[in-house]
């Protein structure tokens, strides 16, 4: 299961990002997975609460946004939405390679614990 390697990865960098903000406590954490992403969102979320204990997190929420698959339609010269792993535009038919998102993970952000600071 990769996705611990990856809920620990966003545990560590929130942690760096929170301590640099002097901030002792997240309450929650917000990440947007692409469905190309090769990301499960509930084996993610179960990494998270593997990882968190004894962590800046150890009381944090996950909220995983899922990124929906956006191409480039080369005929239509427009962006297009696919709704299933076949890779061509629904309305010209044409084969549509180029990904504009849906294949990242991305920490949007995270939400401090009320009233936690560093040295409060």
């Amino acid at each position: 299961m990769h996705e611990l390697s990856v809920a620990r990865a966003v545990i560590s960098e929130v942690t760096d990002s929170a301590r640099a903000h002097g901030v002792d406590a997240v309450e929650q954490v917000t990440v947007r997975v692409g469905r190309l992403s090769g990301i499960v969102a509930d084996a993610l979320t179960f990494g998270f609460e593997l990882s968190r204990p004894d962590t800046i997190c150890a009381e944090a929420e996950l909220v995983v946004e899922i990124d929906p698959v956006i191409v480039w339609c080369p005929d239509g010269q427009h962006e297009v939405e696919l709704h299933d792993m076949v890779f061509a535009c629904p309305e010209h038919g044409c084969a549509t390679p180029d990904v504009r998102s849906g294949d990242d993970l991305l920490i949007k952000g995270y939400r401090p614990a009320a009233g936690v600071r560093a040295g409060a």
